[in-house]
């Protein structure tokens, strides 16, 4: 299913692309579409069972969301020529309050 919560326009935003083009935007797309669809899995639940009651996504999922998103986006392939470091108090950090224990 097609998320709905977090526009292509604010992905572009929050990656600093002026203007998407076609392929951009359809890059853009499946990424928030992977994002999404990421933290459905690690929260154990689907999104629908977490808005509040204006139908928003809580700001922490929200922006757990753009953070994976940004990342498929920026990182095409899955390696680093830098040294990788854990940020502190990101997507855990975001994620762990809405985790649906089974």
């Amino acid at each position: 299913m097609k998320q709905k919560y977090i526009t292509t326009a604010e992905l572009a935003a929050h990656c600093y692309v002026d203007n998407p083009d076609e392929t951009e935007t359809m890059l853009l797309e499946d990424d928030l579409q992977t994002a999404v669809d990421t933290v459905e899995n690690k929260i154990q639940q689907p999104l629908t069972d977490v808005l509040d009651g204006d139908g928003n996504l809580p700001a922490p999922l929200k922006s757990a969301a753009l953070l994976i998103a940004a990342n498929l986006y920026a990182n095409h392939e899955p390696t680093s020529f830098g040294t990788p470091q854990r940020i502190p108090y990101s997507l855990d950090y975001l994620i762990q309050p809405y985790i649906k224990y089974r």
